[in-house]
């Protein structure tokens, strides 16, 4: 959250970090139990809970459940008539496994299904993520690449046609300088698509001024094309049990800011605390001036294994 809305290359003992990347989970995570609770806006609540297991010093297993609560809403027939308020939720299981091939180089895979209500409607999914991760500890340096969400609906929306998942190919990198208290972290997301992620295009024919006249929206620079898959991040690494965040989506910025007073859209901020067997983050990110999706997180290490 505070890093842009995405991790993928730096393998810190948190075993909540495998959800964006399975190959971030490793051995130091055996026996790690992590949870998080979080606001999206008014209303809207997310959380999850995750563990992790190490076998034989190899091969890595993990279990995440994650659930997203849209709360209550009115509901009404297509005359506009009341039917009361309905509940829409959505939850997600994960399976995780990695290996590490050597002390650089791990590979994962997670696969999950999903389970989403709309008052009476239900739709489910299965979907299956590939990520690697390979560091130069030495050196300070981290890379990582995913693909995320290849499957497909297996229940559709009752009267609604199928839908494809979202599938996201990402690769990221991580770097510490040795002699520098800061981490800095990018990321390029959304690449099967690369060219494809503005939309003002397809509202020009429905734009019109004040007097009514057509009103011809601009098409997004090549820079701001590509600036969209960027995502940054940083952290200022105040010893080894506090660190500060802070990130930047320029993606989210372009889609949620208003042109006038576009305020801190697109920008996240966190703190980061380690108290013995304890890791507790805080991460709250900009969706719109005077909006903040805010989300708290807790791992819990064994302490024979720290």
């Amino acid at each position: 959250m505070a890093w842009g809305g995405h991790l993928l290359a730096l393998p810190l003992s948190d075993v909540q970090f495998a959800l964006d990347n399975p190959a971030l989970l490793n051995k130091s995570l055996h026996q790690q139990f992590g949870a998080s609770y979080g606001t999206v806006v008014p209303g809207v609540r997310i959380g999850g809970a995750g563990y992790a297991h190490n076998i034989n010093q190899k091969h890595n297993v993990s279990f995440h459940a994650q659930y997203l609560d849209y709360g209550k809403m009115a509901s009404f027939d297509p005359g506009g008539n009341s039917l009361g308020e309905i509940t829409a939720n959505e939850m997600k299981f994960t399976l995780g496994y990695s290996r590490e091939f050597d002390s650089r180089l791990v590979l994962g895979a997670q696969t999950g299904f999903t389970y989403a209500v709309l008052g009476p409607f239900v739709s489910t999914a299965a979907m299956l993520n590939l990520g690697a991760h390979y560091s130069r500890s030495d050196s300070g340096v981290h890379f990582g690449m995913v693909v995320k969400n290849l499957g497909l609906q297996l229940v559709s929306y009752r009267g609604a046609d199928r839908e494809p998942l979202p599938l996201n190919i990402a690769i990221g990198a991580s770097y510490k300088p040795l002699h520098m208290p800061f981490r800095f972290h990018a990321t390029l997301h959304s690449l099967q698509r690369f060219m494809g992620m503005t939309y003002n295009q397809y509202l020009s024919s429905n734009i019109m001024d004040i007097g009514g006249l057509s009103v011809v929206v601009p098409g997004a620079s090549l820079a701001d094309k590509v600036a969209r898959h960027i995502a940054l991040g940083g952290e200022l690494v105040m010893g080894k049990h506090l660190g500060l965040l802070v990130g930047y989506n320029h993606q989210r910025r372009q889609e949620m800011a208003p042109a006038v007073r576009g305020g801190l859209a697109g920008f996240g901020w966190g703190v980061r605390l380690k108290l013995w067997k304890y890791h507790l983050t805080y991460g709250s990110a900009s969706l719109f001036p005077g909006q903040n999706t805010n989300t708290l997180s807790l791992s819990i290490i064994p302490s024979f294994y720290q």
